[in-house]
């Protein structure tokens, strides 16, 4: 019931065992041809009940929806993958649960080298101060939300050799305000924006919306990044490419 559980799945090596995937689970591409089972927040019960699963795998933060599959009384897993020891960690439930301890052992190891990999690069360049914007308003910068605390993007930017300019925000993903931004005014800006949702032409746009903060060390050095990886910010393998990416970039200032 969530995109980062389905690639889990498929890396522990468990795939043939998968009978129906979210509308989002797009990664990796087999995961499509998957039957689909609606929203995560909002998934079609009567479609799940079809499937008759033996094990529905479900986050947290589903809430409702987990209490709905409850009352239907289908058998379900509740994992948590906020942080990375999150992901770690629901790597050994998962193997253990789905039969495929020893190939889930070895996905979890694959992610803590490449984890390591881009942590010892940090090690030979400065810290520098990120901003990484989670959404916006279309064309425009209103509604600007970041990273804050508490999350495995704000946990990679750190391990990246980063220092998030949002870290002692009160929510994981706070709204940032003009002022904020300005009085923080950090080295890099990384606008994370979906590439399947915008055309080449408007992601230029977007990109070039920053030039109304001219003022910005960012904007002025050329160093505002749009990440168009999608698979990046989901919380299980693909997060490793992020901490990658991260560490490459930060390596440049």
């Amino acid at each position: 019931m969530a995109p980062n559980l389905t690639e889990m799945v498929y890396d522990i090596g468990a795939e043939e065992q998968l009978v129906g995937v979210t509308d989002f689970c797009k990664f990796p591409p087999a995961a499509k041809s998957k039957q689909k089972i609606g929203g995560w927040i909002n998934p079609n019960y009567e479609k799940i009940l079809s499937l008759k699963p033996d094990l529905v795998l479900a986050l947290q933060f589903h809430g409702k929806a987990v209490e709905n599959l409850k009352k239907l009384k289908i058998p379900l897993l509740v994992l948590d993958c906020q942080t990375v020891q999150d992901v770690l960690d629901a790597y050994d439930v998962l193997g253990k649960k789905l039969g495929h301890e020893g190939d889930a052992k070895r996905g979890k190891a694959a992610m803590e080298r490449r984890l390591a990999k881009a942590k010892a690069r940090a090690q030979k360049h400065r810290a520098v101060s990120v901003l990484f914007v989670i959404g916006h308003n279309p064309g425009t910068l209103e509604q600007l939300y970041g990273v804050g605390p508490k999350n495995f993007v704000d946990e990679l930017i750190t391990l990246a050799g980063g220092v998030n300019i949002l870290s002692d925000a009160r929510e994981p993903y706070p709204l940032v305000s003009k002022e904020q931004l300005l009085k923080r005014d950090p080295d890099i800006i990384i606008d994370s924006i979906p590439s399947s949702e915008m055309t080449p032409a408007q992601l230029k746009a977007e990109k070039e919306s920053w030039k109304k903060f001219p003022s910005l060390k960012a904007v002025r050095e050329n160093r505002v990044y749009t990440l168009t990886t999608d698979e990046y910010l989901i919380p299980g393998p693909t997060m490793a490419g992020l901490a990658e990416y991260l560490s490459l970039l930060f390596q440049k200032i």
